[in-house]
This record gives C-alpha cells, structure tokens and sequence, in this order.
C-alpha cells in the first residue's frame, strides 16, 4: 500500500516528537541520577526515494547533552515538541478530511 507523501511526513513528524517527548521525561526524570548523562533528540528533514513526491519525513538522533539537565530548557523543548505534534496531527486530520471529500464526489 502506497501512503500519501503528506502522510508519510506528518506521521515520522508525530514519531519525531513522541521521541523528543520521552528523551525529555527520560531526562527530567533521572536528573537526579549519579552519573546520568543527559540527552537530546535532533531531528533532520529528509527526502526519501528521489523526487519529493515519492516521500519526506523527519529522522531522529539522540545526541549525548554536556553539562547537567536543566528542566527550564527541558519542559521549553516539552512545549515546542507538543506544538509540533500537534501541527502534524491536524495535517493528517486534514487529509483525511479531503480525501473523505473526495470519494464522496467520486462516488
């Protein structure tokens, strides 16, 4: 089954920010921790398979953080992962919704 390209990027977006979401509570979670080495998801924009028709999306990389955890920068990164998910989410809403729209005027 061929997913649409826009659902492919909005889906390893909602993974991208799951992921950032539990680096977070991983992180704020064992700060405490002795010799805990806190982390940080990066993610990179990607074009897969060629023209940007056939896909795009969002790859992860958790990158070891210096220093000790700072929960003001964690729960800021919190705040701006939940609003990228969120925008993802409605993307697929939105897709959904066209395409319902269009097999009802196909159909």
């Amino acid at each position: 089954m061929v997913i649409n390209p826009t659902l492919s990027a909005a889906l390893s977006g909602l993974r991208a920010n799951a992921e950032r979401a539990n680096t977070i509570a991983d992180n704020v979670v064992n700060q405490n921790t002795p010799g805990f080495k806190p982390a940080e998801t990066r993610t990179t924009s990607v074009v897969t398979g060629g023209p940007v028709r056939q896909g795009a999306g969002v790859q992860t990389q958790l990158a070891t953080a210096a220093g000790e955890v700072d929960v003001g920068l964690e729960f800021s990164r919190l705040i701006a992962a939940e609003a990228a998910y969120k925008a993802n989410a409605q993307v697929i809403r939105t897709a959904d919704e066209q395409a319902r729209e269009l097999i009802d005027i196909v159909g």
